[in-house]
């Protein structure tokens, strides 16, 4: 099983394709991308996202803890970035430990506090 939070069943941290990150660093992971690739629709393309209207959804939606990172969305956001993989799943976590208060914290403490979802 090793480091990572493999074994903790079909909702867990890594759970085959999807990953959950703490609150803090998910929102701080997605506001470095935000701020090299411009805008939050420039990221959403970089990580693979193809809306024609809003590919920064997935993003925004991520980043509010709103639903687990896709593994290959967080490859290419983690090739973007030029930042380990290995650094990145460090910190990944359960599912129950993204809570409305840990992500609202984080967000306000980034200055990303207009993603605070009402």
């Amino acid at each position: 099983m090793g480091e990572l939070a493999v074994g903790y069943g079909p909702r867990g941290a890594l759970n085959g394709d999807r990953v959950w990150l703490s609150s803090s660093f998910r929102v701080q992971l997605i506001k470095m991308g935000i701020e090299k690739a411009g805008s939050v629709n420039e990221l959403g393309r970089r990580m693979g996202y193809r809306s024609r209207v809003h590919p920064g959804w997935g993003v925004v939606q991520i980043m509010q803890g709103k639903q687990a990172i896709p593994l290959p969305r967080l490859q290419l956001l983690a090739d973007f970035l030029e930042y380990p993989m290995d650094d990145i799943l460090r910190y990944s976590t359960l599912p129950n430990r993204v809570t409305p208060e840990s992500t609202k914290s984080a967000l306000t403490m980034y200055g990303l506090s207009g993603y605070i979802p009402r």
